[in-house]
């Protein structure tokens, strides 16, 4: 997989958020303004999907492939196009919390170390991850499931709406007024 420095750097200049998909694990790192940093070292060999994100913006590099969500603003807006966020509760029992990371574990036994200093409340763990989705209406009928389709009848169903796309916008605390983690 190629990933493109000067096109993350151009995107985001600032901090931003990285999520990476590896053969081997998920991590969860930042986008400093020149390089990708997380808590162990990243090897590229291994990396299916890379995302960096912040709350306006994702860049998903996939294989050879990126994609920039930019591509739903102005005129290469997909018409009728509507965005809807939404937030994904995320494990997190804190463990540990070392250097500039907090070690996130569950009680099925996974963990991972998220790329801030969190601090909960002792009984209020937990993440959520932030994504917007850029769904539209299709109006092509769909057939209730079951159901005979018949023209001759006019049982043509209703549409229905279709995910576009998605992207990720954030990470936010689970029970502090899903509070945004700041990066």
């Amino acid at each position: 997989m190629r990933i493109d420095r000067e096109k993350i750097k151009a995107a985001f200049p600032g901090y931003a958020w990285a999520y990476a998909e590896s053969l081997d694990a998920v991590r969860i790192g930042k986008w400093n303004g020149e390089k990708l940093e997380f808590y162990d070292q990243l090897d590229e060999s291994l990396l299916q999907t890379l995302r960096v994100f912040s709350n306006e913006r994702e860049l998903k590099f996939s294989g050879d492939k990126c994609r920039d969500t930019d591509i739903y603003k102005g005129e290469n807006f997909i018409r009728d196009l509507e965005l809807t966020d939404s937030k994904y509760f995320m494990y997190g029992e804190q463990a540990s919390a070392d250097r500039d990371y907090t070690k996130l574990c569950e009680d099925r036994g996974g963990s991972f170390y998220f790329p801030a200093r969190l601090s909960f409340p002792e009984d209020k763990v937990g993440l959520k991850l932030g994504i917007r989705n850029f769904v539209r209406y299709n109006d092509v009928p769909v057939c209730p499931l079951n159901k005979e389709y018949d023209f001759g009848l006019n049982h043509s169903g209703a549409g229905a709406f279709e995910v576009v796309d998605y992207a990720y916008t954030g990470f936010f605390y689970a029970y502090n007024d899903e509070k945004a983690v700041e990066l």
